[in-house]
């Protein structure tokens, strides 16, 4: 009944805050907590899960218990999904949180390898292009920077297994990892590639330009310094000069 009247606009009270901890991505076997955040003198607490099939996990807080916490052991294909939290308080059910998603790799057992194909040499900035190969036929790919999946903001989803990386300037280092899964099923990913290294050495070309660049500061430097002692000597000779004394005749 709490969901469907929150649905439907009739939740007034404040939405409660849902997270994940370690993260939202976890590999398959690995244990996982969902806290929910609740104003103070709550009622009842649901986590609705949104999967293979729908169900909530239900709690009653114990005084004035504001986070609750549900442990998920040995996550499979079966606990991935979405999940949302609401409660109820004074008789009225609050609006649901966000949305949840939680991420199970593992479940297809094959290793993506990603590679890298560098575009054009002798640029200070340039595309990078990364392709995530698969044997079988996925049709989502992820690429996740830092070698870190545990956050959505880290990874992004794509239709096609190439990734374009833009304005990649010299010095630029960082990890890669890339996961592949199928439309009908974006919760369930495989296993992760290896990672890979991504590192722009700094060229010989970026240090001439550099180098070009304070050449150019300076000499502005000193074309402003001089103008600047022309200016003042130019202005001295332009002051007017006080009256001659008339000399004086000895007797």
């Amino acid at each position: 009944m709490g969901l469907v009247a929150t649905l439907l606009g009739l939740g007034l009270l404040p939405q409660p805050s849902i997270w994940a901890v370690p993260g939202a991505v976890i590999s398959t076997g690995s244990d996982v907590s969902i806290f929910c955040r609740t104003p103070p003198g709550v009622t009842t607490l649901r986590l609705y899960h949104y999967g293979p099939y729908m169900k909530w996990f239900e709690s009653t807080p114990e005084e004035a218990q504001e986070v609750f916490e549900f442990s998920l052991q040995y996550m499979t294909h079966i606990s991935a999904g979405i999940y949302y939290c609401e409660y109820t308080k004074g008789g009225e059910w609050s609006q649901i949180s966000d949305r949840l998603e939680l991420v199970v790799t593992g479940v297809y057992m094959e290793t993506p390898s990603l590679t890298v194909d560098s575009g054009p040499q002798g640029f200070p900035e340039r595309n990078v292009t990364l392709l995530c190969h698969t044997h079988s036929p996925f049709n989502i790919f992820i690429l996740c920077r830092d070698g870190n999946a545990s956050f959505p903001q880290n990874c992004s989803h794509q239709s096609h297994s190439t990734f374009l990386i833009s304005l990649v300037s010299p010095g630029h280092r960082r990890t890669y990892r890339c996961f592949a899964s199928y439309e009908h099923s974006p919760s369930l990913w495989s296993l992760p590639s290896d990672p890979l290294k991504l590192s722009i050495p700094v060229s010989s070309t970026s240090n001439y330009r550099l180098e070009n660049s304070i050449r150019l500061i300076m000499a502005i430097i000193i074309v402003l310094s001089l103008g600047v002692v022309l200016l003042d000597a130019w202005k001295s000779r332009r002051e007017p000069m006080g009256p001659l004394e008339s000399p004086k005749m000895r007797t």
